[in-house]
């Protein structure tokens, strides 16, 4: 008699579930909270996009970059195929290393050991701003406000 071993999850598809998960319910604060909720959702959004870009650089052993188009107010990744655009009302400044920019968009690149380019990104809406951080040393996303 024969005993079939039970197949695990790989770590590409548990981080897929995880990355769903995250932007589901920050649709849901989007849709149900109030300007200050809206806010925070936009931000938790943006800090999963950024922390999904590094999990791919990592996983697809490729350096894969976040780009910020301000006189667009978007964001996007080719590599990671999403591409989104931030509501007028919300003021979008970046600080990248000066490699990264061109005046007009700037990019925070991650790279297959988990480190980065670095930068921050003030997300402002009716005098209240967020911020969100991407240590260069190590690709850690943070935000406070």
């Amino acid at each position: 008699m024969r005993v079939k071993a039970d197949r695990g999850f790989t770590l590409l598809e548990l981080l897929v579930v995880v990355v769903i998960l995250a932007l589901a319910s920050t649709l849901v604060g989007i849709n149900f909270g109030g300007d200050r909720a809206s806010l925070d959702a936009l931000a938790r959004t943006l800090v999963t996009d950024l922390r999904y870009v590094r999990s791919r650089a990592m996983v697809g052993n490729v350096d894969t970059a976040l780009t910020v188009d301000l006189s667009r107010n978007v964001y996007y990744s080719r590599a990671a195929k999403f591409d989104r655009p931030l509501p007028e009302s919300v003021a979008l400044e970046l600080t990248v290393d000066r490699r990264d920019t061109d005046g007009k968009r700037g990019r925070i690149v991650f790279y297959p050991d988990g480190s980065s380019s670095g930068g921050k990104m003030r997300l402002t809406r009716n005098g209240r701003s967020l911020e969100i951080t991407t240590a260069w040393l190590n690709g850690y996303v943070s935000m406070r406000e």
